[in-house]
């Protein structure tokens, strides 16, 4: 009889359920994954709800997984092992690829090409799977590893002599950023509307727009409001740098003279190297405390389809918690 696990569907007509699945075969190469912890990416929510980047129904989306392997057919990969999944579908052979897997021209994420950590267990290859040390860094703070690589990527865009930096928006990617900041003895100035976020970026050292220094050497915009890139270039000094994370539909209201003229180099981050899922490991596990307080819910799968159908707002990071 076939084994079965519980696992969130998403139907083409975006309604959303959890229920019992057939337990997807191992392939060889790959491992199996019971899923320990499975983090809400804002990505998740929009493809919740618009049907984006999904290419099969139903899906099982989620793509930030901590958890252990229960079953290896990858050589060198050990059953009891706790991982972290690499969220990262490249296609490895492209011209693009050769640059970087993350520029990619077929680039998709685990979740949207194949079923991911929004289940009891996920089948991925045994190359897509980094151990987690010991047992000092619960699944839980190892789920953001994968939020954290794609900070620590965007986070070499800053300059080197960088004495200031104002983070536009104050959820888990602008936590992790000022955790990660304020580690290297730079000034964190953080802009958010919302009122317990920022009292608790200003609570972890940071200060407020309102507050802060005015000359701003490097702008982070993790928030993807309307008219965020065109404020974060705003607020740069004269040749500064605005680095753009969050992804939104807006076109940038600015034109190329206002660029021009004040100098600012506006660049972009999308993903992480290879080497990404290893460093932020390594990062979580040197501050596990600190860490942790980005996760603010811990929910159970159950409650899974109402915050990815109809989302409140959080003070951090929601994670799905398997027993």
């Amino acid at each position: 009889m076939a084994r079965t696990i519980r696992s969130l569907r998403l139907h083409r007509d975006l309604t959303a359920d959890v229920a019992e699945i057939v337990a997807p075969l191992l392939a060889d190469g790959e491992v199996r994954v019971r899923t320990g912890a499975a983090g809400i990416c804002g990505s998740d929510v929009h493809a919740a709800q618009t049907g984006a980047w999904i290419d099969y129904w139903p899906a099982t989306t989620g793509h930030e997984v901590a958890g252990t392997v229960v079953e290896s057919a990858a050589a060198g990969i050990a059953v009891g092992s706790r991982v972290v999944v690499d969220s990262r579908i490249p296609c490895r052979g492209c011209a693009d690829c050769a640059v970087s897997p993350r520029l990619c021209a077929h680039l998709t994420w685990l979740g949207e090409a194949r079923p991911g950590g929004f289940a009891e267990e996920l089948t991925t290859a045994g190359a897509d799977v980094y151990p987690i040390p010991d047992d000092t860094l619960p699944l839980d703070v190892a789920v953001l590893a994968e939020p954290l690589a794609v900070v620590l990527q965007a986070l070499r865009g800053v300059p080197a002599d960088t004495r200031t930096v104002l983070i536009q928006g104050y959820g888990p990617i602008g936590a992790l950023a000022h955790l990660v900041l304020s580690g290297r003895g730079v000034e964190v100035v953080v802009a958010e509307t919302h009122p317990a976020r920022l009292a608790t970026a200003v609570a972890r050292g940071a200060v407020t727009a309102a507050d802060g220094p005015k000359r701003i050497d490097v702008v982070i915009d993790t928030a993807g409001y309307r008219g965020s890139v065109a404020a974060a270039v705003a607020a740069a000094r004269r040749g500064g740098t605005v680095i753009v994370i969050a992804i939104g539909d807006h076109p940038i209201d600015i034109s190329a003279r206002a660029l021009v003229e004040k100098g600012v180099s506006i660049l972009t981050s999308l993903g992480f190297d290879d080497d990404g899922i290893p460093a932020a490991i390594a990062a979580l596990a040197a501050e596990p405390v600190a860490f942790a307080g980005v996760v603010s819910d811990r929910i159970p799968l159950d409650d899974l389809p109402a915050r990815l159908t109809a989302p409140v707002s959080t003070l951090g990071k929601v994670v799905v918690a398997f027993a």
